[in-house]
């Protein structure tokens, strides 16, 4: 698993624009998939969860989960949002 998530990781880093700071953590590995945790701050949820287009991590996944991949079992991103207090 830890070929494919340095995969994905340099994946992301040149997908993800520079200025939103992320987490990307291993989660787990079962037979068919590759789960993993983006961690993310509150006001970039609306790019990575957009309602009206299918947001970036779905765009994602489809693509990492495509025929053409080069991941050989599905990949899974839970989306988890850091919270600001003020």
């Amino acid at each position: 698993m830890q070929d494919v998530f340095k995969s994905f990781e340099e994946m992301l880093k040149s997908i993800i624009p520079k200025d939103i700071k992320y987490v990307l953590k291993e989660k787990y590995e079962t037979d068919q998939s590759y789960e993993f945790i983006l961690v993310i701050e509150e006001k970039d949820l609306d790019i990575f969860k957009d309602k009206k287009s299918e947001g970036f991590i779905n765009s994602i996944t489809n693509i990492c989960n495509s025929e053409l991949s080069i991941f050989s079992k599905k990949i899974v991103i839970d989306l988890e949002v850091l919270e600001n207090y003020a």
